[in-house]
């Protein structure tokens, strides 16, 4: 039986690594905050405030910074494009956001008025993608400076990789012969701590959404849900700049994507001789900004099963529920019984080990 093991943010969060938009958001403000002197500005945000620099850790301590305004202290943060101001105001709300996600939601506001009127704002759409460029650009800078090569290998997951591909399987990698691949939706390269890269080659990880530092396999940050309602009536608008972040045609800019489904597909062999595949799924949310290419692993007619690594809470409850239904969305509707079929039942699923947060 191949193997497909697909990881998400969460494999990089399990090793106590602060890969969260939330984390990412936080380092950016702090970084503008630490500034000298009145003029406190990034490309992204500006800062007003006569208050010392104290680092700003949670986003209760920005809630009470911004609390301090008064006729003697100040304390005011401000986007400078209008999505960033939109971030700013979910990351304090909700304490999370989805950046990906809201960007899609915010295109779609853009694009509503022509239903009516047959015309949007084209300065708004250039604001929002520009926007989203430097977001991208600056989270890549903080990946590189407060994440990349700062994990450790945790010896339970390492188990579990051994589980799941016996010893035999997992040496001497070719895309031809393999019955592996780890398909890494992350920029960073965690998931190789548990592979001896003497013995099993670097592109073992198909690296789908790019890496960091990589001229050839830039990262890929924007959304990919192709099957959403408003998707073909932006394509039909014959404007690009509403389709510059999807993922779709990023993916052209490499083989990753091809390698994927040579893997799954395995058109090299007689039809008799493919194998089916379990997918195995460590630390991935399952939403729908990787909707489309979800649906084509999910309903590949190879496709044998699909086993859920889930996140176990410090309050001894879990998201396997949560997960579930995050991958029925993944399923059509004339699939939703094959999906009832191949999702292993949460008696014989186990939580992702966690690691203690990296300082």
């Amino acid at each position: 039986m191949n193997k497909l093991v697909i990881i998400g943010n969460g494999f990089d969060l399990a090793h106590g690594l602060k890969t969260s938009y939330k984390d990412f958001i936080l380092w950016h403000i702090n970084k503008v905050f630490y500034q000298h002197g009145k003029n406190k500005e990034s490309n992204l945000i500006k800062i007003d405030s006569n208050l010392p620099y104290s680092k700003i850790s949670t986003i209760d301590d920005l809630k009470r910074y911004k609390g301090y305004n008064d006729n003697i202290s100040r304390f005011k943060i401000e986007g400078k494009y209008d999505f960033v101001n939109h971030i700013l105001k979910n990351i304090e709300t909700y304490n999370w956001v989805d950046i990906e996600k809201e960007y899609y939601d915010r295109l779609i506001e853009i694009y509503k008025p022509f239903e009516k009127y047959e015309s949007y704002e084209t300065k708004d759409l250039n604001n929002l993608n520009k926007s989203l460029y430097l977001i991208s650009t600056d989270l890549q800078e903080y990946l590189l400076s407060n994440v990349s090569g700062k994990a450790k290998r945790n010896h339970e997951i390492y188990e579990l990789f051994y589980e799941i591909g016996n010893s035999e399987n997992y040496l001497n990698f070719d895309i031809n012969k393999t019955t592996m691949m780890v398909l890494n939706f992350n920029y960073t390269d965690t998931f190789q701590l548990y592979f001896d890269k003497q013995t099993f080659p670097q592109h073992v990880g198909n690296y789908i959404h790019g890496k960091l530092d990589d001229s050839k396999n830039h990262i890929i940050f924007g959304y990919g849900d192709e099957t959403d309602e408003y998707y073909e009536k932006l394509e039909n608008l014959k404007d690009n700049e509403f389709l510059k972040h999807m993922k779709s045609f990023a993916y052209l800019q490499t083989p990753n994507y091809k390698d994927l489904f040579k893997f799954l597909d395995q058109d090299h062999l007689e039809e008799d001789k493919r194998e089916k595949f379990d997918v195995y799924i460590m630390g991935h949310s399952c939403d729908v900004s990787d909707r489309l290419l979800f649906t084509h692993i999910f309903e590949h007619p190879l496709m044998n099963s699909v086993k859920l690594y889930y996140y176990e809470r410090p309050d001894g409850t879990n998201d396997f529920f949560e997960k579930t239904q995050e991958l029925s969305r993944h399923f059509r509707k004339d699939a939703k019984h094959k999906m009832r079929k191949c999702i292993v039942p949460f008696s014989e699923s186990k939580p992702l080990p966690q690691s203690k947060p990296q300082n």
